[in-house]
């Protein structure tokens, strides 16, 4: 909880509705931010760090396999102790650039609400522990002079999405590699953890093609400001966005992890806690030791009850269903 803001001028979102199809094949089974990390889908972890700063709902738009997403989401939700009730799911029948899906939930909060509130959005993607508290003080310390806030991370190379800060890291000047400016900036990578004004959601129409990107470049362009909040050098930050970068996110969290109930011979098994696709039915195996090498492993909890098996229990216990995805 926190002490010091008042939740009820925010609206939290995290964006639920993409593809995923840099994760394919992994993402025909299932959608991208129910991928589990160890015990979480990774947008439940974002959903989560704002159930435990106080917020009395968190926002969620839907597409791709959006039942997949919702069933896994209120089940986790459960799992881990909370009122699945408090997740807001907002489903597209047609995929919204992201300033368009933002803006839609925007004004069904607030049409009414006397109170202004600004959002706090994140994608659904990203596993972090982001400081949300300093960030949230930090934009109303700026409030009055920027009409958004990014969260960014330094980096000693430029990516192609390259976010570029002015020398004190105060403000986002630019973005792209190919940033005329440059040389007299800071190269960092954006969080995708932000806060945008209502001045500027009550502009932005609901549809397809209005994408946040672009609202912030017309937002320089006008030489109005976007302030930048540095992410801790010290705290993870994970972009599942690809096999190999999920896996790097999945051998951290392991190396953390003090729960040995989560491990086959010392391999991670990531729990999906909805019920088992279609898809995937003709292709879930039963572990053993040989085909434990180099793969992630998902293991969907029995409906019968949430235990997890020893390694030797697994052999035994054929309603356990495990699937489990190559490299």
């Amino acid at each position: 909880m926190f002490n010091n803001i008042d939740v009820e001028k925010y609206i939290p979102i995290v964006l639920c509705a993409g593809f995923g199809t840099r994760l394919k094949p992994l993402t025909n089974y299932f959608p991208k931010v129910s991928c589990p990390i160890i015990d979480k889908p990774v947008a439940f972890m974002s959903i989560e760090l704002f159930l435990k700063a106080g917020f009395k709902e968190v926002h969620c738009n839907t597409h791709y396999l959006s039942e997949q997403v919702k069933e896994e989401f209120i089940k986790s939700a459960e799992y881990h102790g909370y009122n699945s009730n408090l997740i807001k799911f907002w489903h597209e029948n047609e995929l919204l650039d992201t300033g368009g899906g933002i803006a839609r939930i925007f004004k069904e909060v607030t049409k009414n609400s006397k109170l202004k509130k600004d959002v706090i959005v994140v994608s659904g993607d990203i596993a972090a522990n982001v400081p949300l508290e300093e960030m949230i003080l930090e934009w109303e310390r700026k409030r009055n002079d920027s009409l958004a806030l990014m969260a960014t991370k330094k980096l000693n190379y430029v990516r192609k999405d390259a976010t570029w800060l002015d020398i004190t890291g105060s403000y986002v000047l630019g973005f792209g590699e190919n940033y005329a400016h440059k040389n007299n900036c800071i190269s960092s990578v954006f969080t995708t953890h932000q806060i945008i004004s209502s001045e500027i959601l009550e502009s932005t129409p609901i549809e397809k093609s209005s994408s946040i990107n672009l609202i912030y470049r017309k937002i320089l362009d006008k030489n109005m400001k976007i302030s930048n909040f540095n992410y801790p050098e010290n705290n993870f930050w994970f972009d599942i966005g690809t096999p190999q970068d999920y896996l790097k996110c999945i051998n951290f969290f392991s190396k953390i992890s003090e729960n040995s109930k989560y491990l086959i011979e010392n391999k991670t098994i990531n729990i999906i806690h909805s019920s088992i696709n279609e898809n995937l039915k003709d292709n879930l195996i039963k572990i053993t030791e040989k085909n434990l090498e180099d793969k992630i492993i998902f293991k969907f909890l029995c409906s019968k009850n949430n235990d997890l098996y020893t390694f030797k229990n697994i052999i035994n216990t054929p309603e356990e269903s495990y699937f489990y995805f190559i490299l």
